[in-house]
């Protein structure tokens, strides 16, 4: 998958793989589509004429793509920081993708669903995250089992198997003592890690998480919204007609542009295949940590969007409360995924570098 994607310019090479990737993976219907976009290029360019002409119709074809499409063919550059990927493996075997970058006092960032290693590296969905998170310190990050470049169609996608994953990270990272950034569902792993492994956790700041899931909430009129939503991600998540993930797109980031709404599709598609996106969807609705919060012992920092769709802003609040000295901030905003130019994105980053310059050091 990873030589297909370098291999993005050069359809002839590219196609081949892809082929062989398909009869490994003959459920993917975004693989299979992949394929037929391959054959395309090539049919396109045995069509082509040669010399000058080529040239300038080659030209008119890259004006034509979309920015997705032109960052996607264009030749990585040699030292490009956010294609190094390194591999472990978890205690079941699982094969789990991790990429560090940047330099200084270390954040490991919990994996949560729907990433990629390299893809997200051009994303204006994540790209500025990494930039700004790698810019005064080293980052580490690793895919998610069954996300991206780690092993998908894995039986195992438990929380406790997704605490023992974090674990294995952190041990092939060579991680001696860093500050734990958890989002989403990952701050319910970040913090069981923490209380495993405080000696390990210089701080913890936990962005847009919640101590349950939506099933273990209780509240009837979100469950069957939510397995509403289950059955069609099911069903629609790998289809070609995006409108099922322009709805799901909407929930997560409702300040998205068109082209956050194309990346965000590709992104959908690209990391997570539906059954197993529905499978991981199963298992974060029964999380519970509410217990567990007493016994954090880490400087923990707790930041929630104010208007998020996915998680409500009470969610933060019932996380910082539970966590003895724990600090709570609302950030201005409506996405789950705090968007580059968004004030909320650059008062998050401000408050990230602040916590870790006076906790790294504890």
């Amino acid at each position: 998958r990873e030589l297909i994607e370098r291999l993005a310019g050069e359809p002839r090479r590219a196609l081949p793989l892809a082929r062989r990737l398909r009869r490994l993976l003959p459920e993917d219907i975004g693989l299979a589509e992949e394929i037929e976009a391959l054959e395309e290029k090539v049919r396109a360019a045995a069509a082509q004429p040669t010399g000058r002409s080529a040239q300038r119709g080659a030209t008119d074809v890259a004006q034509m793509q979309s920015p997705s499409t032109q960052l996607a063919n264009s030749p990585t550059p040699a030292q490009d920081p956010g294609r190094a990927v390194h591999f472990c493996r978890a205690r079941d075997g699982t094969r789990l993708a991790f990429a560090k970058t940047g330099s200084g006092p270390p954040i490991l960032r919990a994996a949560h669903w729907m990433s990629h290693l390299t893809f997200d590296w051009d994303s204006p969905i994540w790209r500025h995250w990494m930039r700004e998170l790698s810019r005064r310190n080293q980052l580490v990050r690793y895919d998610e089992r069954c996300n991206g470049l780690s092993q998908r169609h894995v039986a195992d996608v438990s929380f406790d198997t997704m605490v023992s994953d974090l674990e294995c990270v952190v041990e092939a990272a060579g991680l001696d003592r860093f500050t734990l950034l958890g989002l989403s569902q990952s701050c319910a792993v970040s913090i069981a890690y923490a209380i495993r492994h405080p000696e390990k956790v210089s701080g913890m700041i936990l962005y847009g998480g919640y101590v349950k899931g939506w099933r273990a909430r209780g509240d009837p009129g979100e469950i069957a919204t939510r397995e509403a939503v289950s059955t069609l991600m099911r069903e629609s998540w790998g289809k070609s007609n995006p409108m099922f993930r322009q709805a799901f797109c909407s929930m997560f980031i409702p300040g998205a542009t068109h082209e956050h709404f194309a990346w965000m599709d590709d992104l959908m598609r690209r990391t997570v295949l539906p059954d197993d996106a529905w499978r991981l969807q199963t298992a974060f609705s029964v999380i519970d940590v509410s217990e567990l919060l007493e016994k954090v012992r880490v400087p923990t920092l707790v930041l929630h969007a104010r208007e998020d769709n996915v998680a409500p802003v009470e969610s933060g609040r019932t996380m910082a409360a539970g966590i003895p000295g724990a600090s709570f901030l609302e950030l201005e905003s409506q996405n789950h995924i705090l968007l580059e130019g968004e004030p909320a994105f650059d008062e998050f980053v401000a408050h990230v570098r602040a916590f870790v310059a006076g906790t790294a050091g504890s």
